[in-house]
């Protein structure tokens, strides 16, 4: 009898871990939610105030990509979102685009609206996000033309699995500029000068 009831206790152990490990968050995936999130994203060193043309004389469209990281462990590690785990088939998203017949798309450069991503592994407690954008190449880190980052925020929940509410909103997230990524050419030449003043600094 003693045996059973612990085998009993321990499968139940078992199945509970297997649960919460298998557990998902829902966040949507877009930088302004018409009430409690704004946070537009600047094209250039001097953007507009208002972010949804971006910067003059730089085309803002839908070659811009957004991307979201997320932490379970506080930050210490950030995972990139697969497009696998975004409900909307658009993942990774584009910026709107000025200029644009759509009259949406027209108002919102510097902003994208993407699908709801689910977090998986989730089941409570905080999570920390990074949104990245680029243009140009085909990730963040291998883009040709802009690139840039935000500063990590972290909720302290999202909303779980089989919760009736709302996919929760990236609330904490603040505008952040992308910039132009230096010319392979311009990274070359900088390499060469920091190689000849070490030089210079041997021999003195």
């Amino acid at each position: 009898m003693k045996k059973s009831v612990i085998a009993s206790l321990l499968s139940l152990l078992i199945v509970g871990g297997a649960v919460s490990s298998y557990g998902q968050g829902f966040i949507q995936f877009q930088n302004n939610n018409f009430g409690t999130l704004d946070a537009p994203v600047k094209f250039g060193v001097t953007a507009n105030s208002g972010g949804r043309a971006g910067t003059a004389g730089v085309t803002v469209g839908s070659d811009f990509t957004a991307d979201l990281l997320y932490s379970l462990d506080g930050g210490a590690n950030y995972i990139l979102l697969s497009q696998a785990a975004a409900n909307d088939p658009s993942y990774p998203t584009s910026f709107g685009i000025p200029g644009a017949t759509d009259g949406d798309s027209a108002n919102f450069a510097g902003y994208f609206f993407g699908g709801t991503a689910t977090i998986p592994g989730y089941t409570s407690g905080p999570v920390s996000f990074i949104v990245e954008a680029w243009q140009g190449g085909t990730t963040y880190l291998g883009a040709t033309h802009w690139s840039g980052r935000s500063a990590p925020f972290t909720l302290a929940s999202i909303t779980p699995a089989g919760s009736p509410a709302l996919p929760s909103d990236l609330i904490g997230l603040t505008t952040f500029n992308v910039l132009p990524v230096p010319e392979p050419s311009i990274l070359a030449l900088s390499g060469i000068g920091a190689a000849a003043l070490m030089l210079v600094r041997r021999k003195k």
